[in-house]
């Protein structure tokens, strides 16, 4: 596993957290209730991102800017904070870790750092507890020149970093090439860009061997394995790209076929649905990923048939077993099944996942978090987690009234 990859996100008043450390693999799947804090995790780290790759930590928490749009200081402490202040440590998995700390100020809502300094190196042998008060201040003095280029090559600083929002783009006529304030290689948080990586990027090799290679019959490109990867989402789909320089866009039409038979005329990506629209991005950016880089990926799942998201599951756990860093949002049990199945049958090490389910208890947040065993199994099974199924089952078995 690269050592630059996260083992731990740790939150206090933030949000519906009071306080709440996460746990992170290779391959993080946060699922819970609508409400209960999963994109609140998410947005933590695209929160510290936005901020320090921006270079504007060291003044204010940046709320609002291209990953993120969270308002004021005030919508992000949490309700019943004793102290106004909050606070991000972050461990990583060669036992490096840092905290972010900072104070809400009433004047102008914001949030400022906290001690006259946001970054601070955790003292070895100490923990991320009680970061916002009396620890924040006691580390304070541990706080370094430059420390942040410590953490260079993490998900803060990465240039290997993708973020698909749930929000993504739908079927369209054409999609842009990637402009001028976009970032080298990024699909857009809501994969606009996706046909633009691929005509740019679309023809680097994986390296063999690579976990995420499904067809060695196909190049072993990215184009060629998202290729492969989208006729096992979308079965018997093929892609193809149009560049239409002269107004800086690309166009996607897709065609099928049938086992032992010629594929059909080619379609514009509007007259086919959404989910080939949808899945594109997700594949791409789990494909296009190189070893050390971080992606965090909201509803893989939507606008796919089951079989479709079960394989979404299996390709996240191959872009983790390639030393990719994923964090996926889902409400999809077959994403789930299709983790737990792929960790069964080898694709990757059961310590390499790591499950959370979310549940809300007032204004807090609590989280439960089975582990994966290597025959697919889990610890537990907390109730209401990707439970309603059985419970559905059951009714319709159950005598009627």
């Amino acid at each position: 596993m690269p050592s630059a990859s996260l083992s731990a996100l740790e939150l206090e008043n933030f949000k519906c957290f009071r306080e709440q450390r996460i746990e992170l693999g290779m391959l993080t799947v946060l699922s819970g209730l609508n409400g209960a804090g999963k994109s609140s995790v998410i947005q933590a780290l695209l929160l510290l991102r936005q901020s320090f790759s921006e270079g504007q930590a060291q003044e204010l928490l940046q709320l609002s800017g291209n990953l993120v749009d969270l308002g004021t200081g005030k919508d992000v402490l949490f309700d019943l904070a004793d102290q106004d202040k909050l606070a991000f440590g972050l461990e990583f998995m060669d036992g490096r870790r840092t905290a972010y700390a900072f104070s809400y100020s009433r004047k102008g809502e914001r949030l400022l750092p906290a001690n006259g300094a946001n970054h601070f190196e955790v003292s070895e042998g100490k923990t991320f507890e009680h970061l916002s008060g009396d620890s924040a201040a006691e580390m304070s003095g541990d706080i370094q020149e430059n420390v942040t280029d410590r953490i260079r090559n993490s998900f803060i600083d990465a240039q290997g970093f993708q973020y698909l929002s749930a929000e993504r783009y739908g079927p369209r006529k054409s999609l842009p090439w990637l402009d001028s304030q976009a970032s080298v290689k990024s699909l857009g948080t809501q994969g606009e860009y996706v046909l633009a990586f691929l005509a740019e990027y679309g023809n680097k090799r994986l390296d063999e061997g690579d976990p995420r290679i499904k067809d060695y019959d196909k190049t072993q490109t990215i184009e060629g394995q998202v290729s492969a990867w989208l006729q096992e989402t979308s079965p018997g789909a093929h892609l193809e790209i149009s560049e239409m320089r002269e107004i800086d866009a690309l166009a996607a039409r897709y065609s099928f076929s049938r086992f032992n038979d010629v594929s059909s005329v080619p379609f514009r990506a509007t007259n086919i649905g959404f989910g080939v629209s949808y899945a594109l991005p997700v594949l791409t950016a789990l494909i296009g990923a190189r070893t050390g880089d971080f992606v965090i990926i909201e509803n893989p799942e939507a606008h796919l048939h089951p079989r479709g998201q079960t394989k979404m599951g299996e390709l996240a756990v191959c872009a983790a077993a390639a030393g990719v860093q994923v964090v996926m949002e889902t409400h999809s049990d077959h994403f789930l099944d299709g983790v737990r199945l792929s960790v069964r049958r080898g694709k990757a090490a059961s310590e390499l996942v790591r499950i959370h389910y979310f549940t809300r208890d007032g204004a807090e947040s609590q989280v439960v978090s089975p582990k994966l065993h290597s025959d697919g199994s889990l610890s537990e099974w907390p109730a209401g987690f990707f439970d309603e199924r059985d419970e559905n089952l059951l009714s319709l078995l159950s005598p009627v009234d």
